[in-house]
């Protein structure tokens, strides 16, 4: 089943670059030409291109992409750019209204007012839409979506909302899912705590799954040696490896977001089977806690047979974190998830099935694992744990997992408590009003969001902090 994906605003096309280059060696190396049919499509002069669409309010970051592309995998026809920016402002980025234009009634659930007048500065989303039809009509049935974004800055949040409330409307039976880079709690922008509510409401309002990144959960696994192998183009310590900075931070979410993507057999994405699909009606199927955690590792490469799949457990449980530094450093229990296994051996990989004692066996071999009950993250035990086997192929074993867990009760409240005091303190507030937001918009937001955040203290069985 094909994927659209949308490369919003400096974060999602910088990630989005090393997605389709990571999904482009991918393809290389199995020489399976019909599982590029989910990501990219071939044209009438034989070259495969994305099936993306880069947008930014600023050109720079767009042409930098278009420049380093080697392969012709992106064209200049999928782009839609304008010249200012959107200045960290979700609200401009959304309404995409001139300063001191100003609309009343605005609620997070509807569009807002739209401009009376556009100049050309102002109509990419006009062209846009237009592109994401001709984008669809170019796939093999009915497209699936995948939003790359960040929450804190102006065009990923406020233009990204806007681009998801959109699909929603105009593509009501196709999965939609958002890969959202979350700040860190120290902050990037002082404004981020409002933008990062107005957008996980839309995300919560509109898409199927979000696969939320925190940026201070990347940061930390990128300072780790065993992350480095998971880096490929740069050394550790040196010009873009490992602790370099954001290049490895991009580079971790392209590889996380490669192993969830990539179809598990190539008749996957010929017969409908696609992993957006399959995710969303696993760990996803419930529409109050659809905010999901992704992490990819590959299992050493001197590893015995006997002994891959042990070694993948270990290196994902190193890599996951273990405690939620928002929420006192608590254990991080986990309600469901789906383990997606490429490229091992038959006799490395546990039976898949779900019932019994191969389930069982699964069970505990994750729990194994993730270290004693209490230092890691803690299986529920009505856990739905499901196991996804691809085929051994030339690639280098590789798993992957998909968790709904208890650490997105922290970023929700801390993000929701860091933009009520803001309200409080009637901070920055001017800047969204300007635009059409205002500060009960927010609020509404926020209390949405809380919501959320009290749906996964009732899953997960916590109770409230004092």
């Amino acid at each position: 089943m094909p994927i659209i994906t949308l490369q919003v605003g400096q974060c999602g096309n910088q990630v989005g670059q090393v997605l389709f280059e990571r999904l482009a060696a991918q393809s290389a190396a199995t020489a399976d030409r019909a599982a590029d049919t989910e990501m990219f499509r071939w044209g009438p002069d034989g070259r495969r291109r994305a099936r993306c669409l880069l947008v930014d309010t600023e050109p720079k970051v767009v042409n930098a992409v278009l420049a380093a592309d080697r392969e012709g995998l992106f064209s200049r026809q999928q782009c839609y750019m304008g010249q200012s920016g959107r200045g960290n402002n979700w609200a401009f980025g959304y309404n995409q209204l001139n300063v001191g234009s100003q609309t009343s009634g605005y609620s997070t659930a509807t569009a807002a007012a739209r401009p009376v007048s556009q100049p050309l500065e102002f109509r990419i989303l006009d062209q846009l839409y237009d592109g994401i039809r001709r984008e669809a009509e170019e796939a093999d049935g009915c497209p699936n979506f995948l939003l790359i974004h960040s929450l804190a800055g102006g065009s990923g949040s406020g233009m990204g909302s806007r681009v998801l409330e959109h699909l929603r409307a105009q593509f009501p039976l196709s999965y939609i899912a958002a890969a959202s880079v979350a700040p860190r709690a120290a902050g990037d922008t002082p404004v981020q705590s409002l933008n990062s509510v107005m957008a996980l409401s839309f995300l919560q309002a509109y898409a199927d799954m979000v696969l939320l990144f925190s940026n201070q959960d990347l940061m930390d696994a990128c300072q780790r040696a065993s992350v480095a192998a998971l880096l490929p183009g740069g050394a550790p310590g040196g010009p873009g490896g490992a602790g370099s900075g954001l290049s490895d931070i991009n580079r971790l979410v392209a590889h996380n977001l490669t192993g969830l993507l990539w179809p598990l057999h190539g008749s996957d994405a010929l017969g409908g089977v696609g992993r957006i699909r399959d995710a969303v009606s696993t760990v996803a199927a419930d529409p109050c806690t659809k905010l999901l955690e992704t992490w990819t590792v590959h299992s050493h490469p001197n590893a015995a047979v006997s002994g891959m799949w042990a070694d993948s457990l270990r290196s994902l449980g190193s890599i996951m974190p273990r405690a939620d530094p928002l929420r006192s450093n608590a254990p991080i229990t986990t309600s469901g998830a789906m383990l997606l296994a490429r490229g091992y051996p038959a006799a490395a990989v546990p039976p898949s099935s779900t019932g019994g004692s191969a389930h069982s066996a699964l069970l505990g071999a994750y729990v194994k694992s993730l270290g004693p009950h209490g230092a890691a993250p803690a299986l529920l035990p009505e856990v739905n744990l499901v196991l996804r086997c691809g085929q051994p192929g030339a690639t280098s074993p590789s798993l992957t997992i998909l968790s709904n867990r208890s650490n997105v009760i922290g970023l929700l409240e801390c993000t929701v408590q860091r933009a009520l005091a803001l309200c409080d303190a009637k901070a920055y507030l001017h800047w969204y009003a300007r635009h059409g937001c205002s500060v009960e918009a927010v609020r509404e937001a926020a209390h949405r969001l809380m919501d959320v955040a009290g749906c996964y203290r009732q899953v997960h069985r916590l109770p409230y902090d004092t």
